[in-house]
């Protein structure tokens, strides 16, 4: 009696379509999050003057972070008021600290969202509480934290 030998060549092809769709989904959500992060950037600069629409003509790291993000769950609280706005001119203005130090734009995302979630920890709040002034005030203090210990541990 023959024994029927289930070949794993029909898996491993299977795989291999699956992750090579992931890849082509994944540039496409990447693709769609700078479009509209350029509509975005181009909306802006017709409200503006000319002056300040030349400056902001490029697309940033941070900018296509933020877009990404605005997208995913994790990050529901940059969707509240001005708090992606105030959290991305925070991180341009320690740009070269954090270029410096390896903290790219979704890195600084993280550290933004786990400070959040131990604010919502340490006063009991529920996970999809909205963020409130106090609440980026110390998400903001958490983040000029770890700018002022950057400067004193590696000297600036």
């Amino acid at each position: 009696m023959p024994v029927d030998k289930k070949s794993s060549v029909e898996e491993v092809l299977k795989r291999e379509k699956l992750a090579k769709e992931f890849e082509k989904e994944k540039r496409s959500s990447e693709q769609k999050a700078i479009e509209q992060a350029a509509a975005k950037l181009s909306a802006q600069s017709l409200e503006t003057s000319p002056e300040t629409a030349k400056t902001s003509k490029f697309i940033t790291n941070i900018d296509i972070a933020f877009s990404q993000a605005k997208t995913d769950l994790r990050f529901y609280f940059l969707n509240d008021g001005t708090y992606a706005d105030d959290f991305k001119r925070m991180f341009q203005e320690n740009e070269p600290l954090f270029k410096r130090y390896g903290i790219t734009s979704q890195k600084y995302l993280e550290y933004i969202r786990e400070s959040f979630d131990r604010y919502k920890k340490i006063h009991d709040m529920m996970p999809l509480d909205p963020m409130k002034p106090k609440h980026f005030k110390y998400v903001e203090d958490s983040i000029s934290e770890l700018v002022r210990m950057f400067n004193q541990r590696f000297g600036k």
